[in-house]
């Protein structure tokens, strides 16, 4: 029974699915199509609710049982259009155009979207066969006028919107695009008098009159412009915007207060329009009205508390009033509306970087140049980020990708002449900033770098007369005079350096940079009574600056030993290291100060009892290491050097130190790995710098020897080891003048350095 039971079962089951599966063909391709149909209708019935995305699936699921269901296509395609999907909008379109290759409809869409993506040939193609099929398609018209247009074909162009006119004399858009090529056939009284009957067919239309206002503003006709709008004003009295014009009008006449009366009534017209309240506001910041500013941004928040766009420009504006820490909060509050709305995490970075932030705010630019690699302002400020971290090379392309974006980008260029000058790319300096001051003539940074690529380059003449053009122009500014003083210095025309290096002592008695100069001028003139008063009365004015004393005490100290009076120097030097323990030149010093004094026994003792008491001391055995090194005892300085780096591993003086032994014993790659970190700790040191040249030297790599070499001797120029580093270089790179003249002035400076034997004969050889 079991058994018969099984295959009547089976038998049935086969029966009732034989019936399902015999629906004949029409009958199943009628089932079909009644559900696409349901499927387009309830697509239909969402785009007409504004519900696009439940549209597309129902759209969708029609195409999917009829691929070539033309109307499904096109309706997506609009939907796309409305869900701002250019991309799937094309498709759609596109896939229509292919299987009705005549349909109207498809054909216009995708001249449009061929035009848009300024695809012009594919565009005037479809234009061209609709409009064969039909002659009078306005939109169609539209589009080829434009092509035209793009052709410069102004003449036909004509002909076109022309030929819309005839059709319906009433296409405003028509006597405007008429205006326009008629204006570009230099023909600007048939072109005034097109839009005066755009507004006769319409009085109360704002956009033929803004067009025939801003006709008048190019032919400087204000009168009438004027008219125009106050006419437009008086026939649309709810029309905000036209206020918002007739003040901008006033504004570039600078008639302030006829502006703001505007830009009020504007605000009265409209008080829900959050946007009147933002011009208004800008209008008050520009003009210098801070207060009123904050009250117009105020108001369009209190109409739309989540906007993040009001927020930020309250943020902008806070922190350009110097209060960072109210900005801050309006700039969280956006961000936390919308984590990735840009103009916000902008403002954080450049915030960032005023508080000297570099690398976070690097991370926020590399996120921002990624979104939007055309954000000339990103860029720029990671170019800064990177200035302020010294990754010269970084910030050298974060700033002329941002000057290719925006070639009058002014602090760009003047941060990127900047950087040429210190890699010594002179020519570039000065083409920055020639084209800065070509747009800003008074602009006293480019005149700085301009002044000193041309001095660089031995353009002396132009130099000094560029030196003496920004003191003209800014008597009180003390950079002028220094860097007139040190082209003098140049020039060898002492008295006159000295005259401009007081003169910006007398503007501001704090530059280190001037004093040092000015002192220098005195002890080569064995001025020393007078420099020793120099420095005394110098440590007065910098009492508050533990660095600044620093700097005091030891070019006091070199004065004493230029006097031959070590006792005296290894006070000075001493008291330097209390105020600054990093002070390199200064713990050099004090070593050749013990040793001139015979009290090199005395000194390692001393220091030996330092150690022993405070062991953890680094500048201790960096003194110790320093004397060792003098004595010429280098395994032994060796060991206090890295004793030092042990205490304190980012002690630079002894990782410079050090570094420049490791390179003595052939060491180099070590010995760079040091230069490296005394180089990112005191990126302006002398010493650092001929470190880090010489190892560059020993390596062969001749153009970043000398930069170094260069830049050293800028604060250092009496030293004549360094002189004779870069001679070493020239002589090697085989530019034998340019060895010759370091080699002179290294023996003219001490004919007994450390390699004064070696000098004299490189250059017998060379003479």
């Amino acid at each position: 029974m079991k058994k018969v039971f099984t295959v009547f079962l089976l038998i049935m089951l086969a029966t009732t699915c034989g019936c399902k599966g015999g629906m004949s063909e029409e009958e199943q391709k009628a089932a079909n199509e009644q559900k696409k149909a349901v499927y387009f209708e309830k697509g239909k019935g969402y785009f007409e609710k504004g519900e696009y995305k439940k549209a597309v699936i129902e759209l969708k699921n029609a195409i999917k049982i009829d691929p070539r269901y033309v109307d499904a296509h096109l309706k997506l395609g609009e939907t796309y259009l409305k869900l701002a999907k250019a991309e799937e909008t094309f498709q759609e379109y596109l896939i229509v155009e292919r299987l009705v290759p005549d349909n109207m409809d498809a054909k216009f869409k995708m001249a449009t979207f061929y035009f848009l993506g300024k695809q012009f040939d594919k565009s005037k193609e479809r234009v061209e066969a609709l409009l064969e099929k039909e002659p009078n398609h306005i939109d169609a018209l539209f589009l080829y006028a434009g092509l035209m247009e793009q052709e410069e074909n102004f003449t036909e162009a004509e002909t076109i919107f022309g030929k819309i006119l005839k059709i319906d004399d009433k296409q405003s858009k028509a006597y405007s695009g008429l205006a326009r090529v008629l204006q570009n056939q230099k023909r600007p009284d048939d072109a005034e008098g097109t839009l005066r009957k755009a507004i006769e067919l319409d009085p109360k239309a704002s956009k033929p009159r803004l067009e025939l206002f801003a006709l008048y503003m190019r032919q400087k006709k204000s009168d009438l412009a004027e008219s125009l709008i106050r006419e437009a004003i008086e026939l649309n009295p709810e029309n905000a915007n036209m206020h918002i014009v007739l003040g901008n009008f006033y504004f570039a006449k600078k008639q302030e207060g006829k502006a703001e009366t505007e830009y009020l009534r504007a605000v009265e017209t409209d008080p829900e329009n959050i946007r009147l309240y933002m011009i208004t506001g800008k209008f008050y910041d520009i003009t210098g009205k801070k207060d009123k500013t904050l009250i117009m941004y105020n108001k369009a928040l209190e109409l739309d508390p989540e906007n993040i766009g009001v927020m930020n420009a309250i943020a902008r504006f806070l922190f350009s009033e110097k209060k960072p820490d109210e900005a801050k909060k309006y700039v969280e509050k956006a961000l936390k509306i919308n984590s990735s709305y840009s103009p916000a995490i902008l403002l954080k970075g450049e915030m960032l970087t005023t508080e000297r932030k570099f690398e976070e705010a690097i991370k926020l630019f590399d996120q921002l140049t990624k979104d939007d690699p055309k954000s000339e302002r990103a860029h720029y400020f990671k170019g800064l980020s990177h200035f302020g971290l010294k990754n010269m090379r970084q910030a050298r392309e974060s700033l002329e990708e941002a000057v290719a974006l925006q070639p009058g980008y002014g602090m760009a260029k003047l941060l990127l002449g900047d950087i040429y000058l210190r890699a010594r790319t002179f020519d570039k300096a000065e083409k920055m900033s020639r084209e800065v001051l070509a747009v800003m003539p008074d602009n006293y940074q480019a005149g700085i770098i301009l002044g000193n690529a041309c001095m660089y380059q031995n353009k002396l003449d132009e130099a000094r007369k560029i030196f003496e053009a920004i003191i003209k122009t800014s008597p009180d500014n003390p950079s002028g005079y220094y860097r007139l003083g040190l082209l003098h210095r140049v020039r060898e025309e002492n008295d006159h350096a000295m005259k401009n290096f007081e003169k910006a002592m007398s503007l501001n008695p704090k530059l280190m940079d001037v004093f040092t100069n000015i002192l220098v001028l005195d002890t080569g003139a064995k001025k020393f009574d007078k420099a020793i008063k120099r420095c005394n009365a110098q440590l007065k004015v910098v009492k508050d600056s533990d660095n600044a004393q620093a700097v005091v005490h030891n070019l006091k100290g070199g004065i004493y030993l230029a006097q031959q009076k070590p006792k005296e120097a290894i006070k000075s030097f001493e008291t330097a290291l209390e105020k600054n323990p990093n002070m390199m030149r200064a713990s050099y010093a004090l070593a050749r100060a013990y040793l001139a004094n015979k009290q090199d026994k005395e000194a390692v003792d001393r220091y030996k009892a330092i150690i022993e008491k405070t062991p953890n001391q680094p500048n201790a055995h960096m003194l110790l290491g320093t004397l060792y090194d003098m004595q010429k005892k280098a395994d032994i300085a060796e060991q206090h050097y890295r004793k030092a780096l042990e205490i304190d591993k980012n002690f630079a003086p002894a990782a410079n130190n050090l570094a420049y032994l490791l390179a003595e014993k052939g060491e180099l790659n070590v010995a760079l790995k040091y230069a490296h970190l005394a180089k990112g700790i005191l990126p302006d040191d002398p010493g650092v710098m001929d470190t880090l040249g010489w190892i560059y030297y020993k390596k062969g790599m001749y153009p970043r020897a000398i930069m170094e070499f260069e830049d050293s001797l800028k604060k250092l120029p009496q030293n004549a080891i360094v002189h004779y580093h870069l001679g070493l270089t020239h002589y090697t790179n085989g530019n034998g003048p340019l060895a010759k003249k370091s080699f002179k002035k290294a023996l003219e400076l001490d004919e007994n350095f450390d390699g004064a034997d070696e000098a004299k004969r490189m250059l017998s050889e060379l003479i």
